[in-house]
């Protein structure tokens, strides 16, 4: 018993040291990249090539490179913003009308059909987004919605992991003697789903909504497909064509476009920047919302 007890002192820090040692070097791996990111977003192109890499820049040379992007071709990144802000609400808005009621409608009903519906969720869930695109594109040429908002946003509103999400949830967390008193009292479905299931459905709602904006917010390859007018084109399309044309990362000779290494850096701490505020603003619902399942099982 002392043998065990001298030993188990030496097992509690050794596993501490091994958790502060992987997070050590999550922080050195993920986090000095980062900040390298942040620090080079004020410097200026020769500065980027002559000084220390965390050397800190200007506010005039941070002005300058904001300018540049902001103002170019007539705020043309303020519109490809405003283009992502649409599609990303109106897409989370529809994952959300679509997932929220499926998970619920899955885990509280028996019905003919429902473990395929489940297989088939599933399998949609694993399926890699690229293999749907051209079903995609040429189901929205069909009904004629290519190159158009509303297009972009029904494509990105079809999210079967939030119905997936919903579902795991609702089986684990809805109160049974409670939905059981319901019925009793004469509550249809759908109040059932509106005054007991939704009040308690914050985290997940909250959890579906993250994921969903991540994804749509970062997608480049279906906007691609979809979007042909420049106007409608989301940030890291509209970004990746910028980039792509004024040669700020490649070897082509110089040229008049004010887009160099400084404002292409500045770029990817826009399209990231949105996604770091709302996971910081929405995290204690995230973690409720992932735990939950734990919590009740």
């Amino acid at each position: 018993i002392m043998a065990a007890a001298r030993t188990q002192p030496i097992r509690i820090n050794l596993g501490r040291f091994i958790v502060f040692a992987v997070l050590a070097f999550a922080v050195c791996f993920y986090g000095i990249p980062l900040l390298w990111l942040l620090l080079a977003g004020t410097r200026t192109q020769s500065s980027l090539f002559a000084d220390p890499p965390f050397t800190i820049g200007t506010w005039d040379s941070f002005l300058a490179t904001w300018n540049n992007l902001t103002t170019y071709n007539n705020f043309q990144i303020v519109s490809w913003a405003t283009n992502s802000l649409i599609y990303s609400v109106g897409g989370v808005l529809l994952a959300l009308v679509a997932s929220i009621p499926a998970g619920y409608a899955l885990a509280a009903s028996e019905f003919p059909g429902r473990k395929l519906i489940l297989v088939v969720t599933l399998v949609a869930m694993i399926t890699p987004s690229t293999a749907v695109v051209l079903p995609i594109f040429l189901e929205m040429n069909l009904l004629g919605l290519n190159n158009t908002y509303a297009g972009l946003i029904l494509a990105s509103g079809f999210f079967p992991f939030g119905v997936y999400l919903t579902y795991v949830y609702f089986s684990t967390s809805l109160p049974k003697g409670v939905m059981d008193s319901a019925r009793i009292d004469g509550a249809n479905r759908f109040e059932l789903f509106t005054r007991i299931a939704l009040p308690l459905a914050r985290p997940i709602v909250a959890l579906v909504a993250f994921f969903s904006f991540i994804g749509i917010w970062s997608n480049y390859f279906l906007a691609f497909v979809l979007l042909s007018d420049d106007k409608l084109y989301n940030l890291p399309v509209g970004l990746t064509v910028l980039i792509s044309t004024s040669g700020a990362l490649s070897n082509l000779p110089a040229n008049d476009v004010p887009i160099k290494k400084p404002e292409v850096i500045l770029a990817a701490i826009l399209v990231i920047l949105p996604v770091l505020l709302i996971f910081i603003v929405a995290q204690r619902f995230v973690r409720s919302g992932t735990l939950s399942g734990a919590e009740k099982g």
